[in-house]
């Protein structure tokens, strides 16, 4: 018992040494952006100087052991002493972890129970992940849709509800699970095909830091899960986000005119072609797919290469739908795109696309 409690001693010297450096020399977490990350830091913090205790503690045993019952030559065959056991130690090692995880698990509902405290007045926003971009609904602001980035009140709960609207049980069309992380918040949520309801996929964030933050997708999505994330996570003043919401819901009401009289312009925002590519007329500033904006370059290099068997434009457009590693962009890897739009829409949504990108717009 002496023995161990010698290890226990010098161990707990190392692992404090060892928290001690990683923590305060090793910048582990990025300035803290709202009042969940505020609240989970210290949690996070203390669980990592535990973790370099009993680090530090079966390193010094296990360096120990090494050293004493090391074979001292080749002629040495002895074995090692018989043991039976010791009661009281083995109360002790179960106790402890017992104690540590009842102790963590008792902080980390604490601080989840903080983290959801004004939920029932917070703002509800949708996040859609699909691959491979996010897009933001204002449930509680009539429910336009924005595709450039998350725009939210400084100080002020809101409620992050996240989905893959791709998902469509019973069929093909499926999407693969994603999940939004933003390190400054502190927050982290998946959204998981298939599965819904008003609690599933939610999370809360109060932002507490005005500026701008990135987004990854910290689920392994597919081939371009390393091009979704994004620095488009605006935090705004109080007073400069109620000019920003009116200009947003005048663009959305405009857009939804346009749309009436253009359904190609409406397919194009509901399938989430805006989300992964620059198409001017439609204002999206999507990064993740070439741009939308001179796709009879993009036909006639296409077919030079031999990668089409399309004769025309709109030809070459429906087979980027319906087939879209067909011809692949300069400076893209295959599989970015879904294959599933040419069963999610309909023949005539596609044509509809087709007509409107291959006239710029107007179609």
């Amino acid at each position: 018992m002496k023995r161990i409690l010698q290890f226990v001693a010098v161990g707990t010297v190392f692992g404090a040494i060892l928290s001690a450096f990683f923590i305060w020399v090793v910048d582990w977490f990025p300035t803290e952006g709202s009042r969940q990350s505020k609240e989970a830091y210290p949690l996070f913090i203390a669980i990592t100087y535990v973790s370099f205790v009993i680090f530090g503690v079966v390193v010094v045993a296990m360096g120990y052991s090494i050293w004493k019952f090391r074979q001292r030559g080749p002629s040495d065959l002895r074995d090692g002493d018989p043991t039976h056991g010791n009661t009281l130690l083995e109360i002790v090692w179960t106790a402890i972890p017992l104690v540590i995880v009842a102790f963590f698990g008792a902080w980390g509902a604490i601080v989840l129970d903080r983290n959801e405290a004004h939920a029932k007045d917070a703002r509800v926003i949708t996040v859609v992940g699909y691959s491979f971009n996010f897009e933001y609904r204002y449930d509680s602001d009539g429910g336009f849709t924005r595709n450039d980035g998350l725009y939210v009140p400084v100080d002020e709960t809101v409620t992050l509800h996240m989905v893959t609207p791709l998902y469509t049980p019973g069929t093909k069309n499926l999407e693969v699970i994603h999940s939004f992380w933003v390190p400054e918040w502190g927050i982290k949520q998946d959204a998981t095909p298939g599965v819904s309801g008003k609690t599933v996929g939610t999370t809360w964030v109060t932002p507490t830091r005005i500026g701008t933050y990135e987004v990854q997708c910290t689920e392994l999505c597919g081939s371009g899960h390393g091009t979704m994330k994004f620095k488009n996570i605006h935090v705004l003043s109080q007073a400069d986000f109620a000019v920003w919401l009116a200009k947003a819901k005048k663009e959305a009401a405009d857009a939804k005119k346009a749309a009436a009289s253009n359904p190609g312009q409406a397919v194009f925002n509901t399938a989430g072609c805006g989300g992964c590519h620059t198409f001017t007329p439609a204002k999206s500033v999507g990064k993740a797919g070439p741009s939308l904006n001179d796709l009879t370059t993009a036909f006639n290099e296409a077919k030079a290469a031999g990668k089409t068997k399309a004769a025309d434009v709109n030809g070459f457009i429906k087979e980027s739908i319906v087939n879209p590693n067909a011809y692949i962009a300069k400076g893209y890897a295959p599989g970015l795109m879904p294959k599933t739009f040419g069963t999610s829409l309909s023949s005539k949504q596609i044509d509809d696309l087709v007509a409107y990108l291959a006239k710029g717009g107007t179609g």
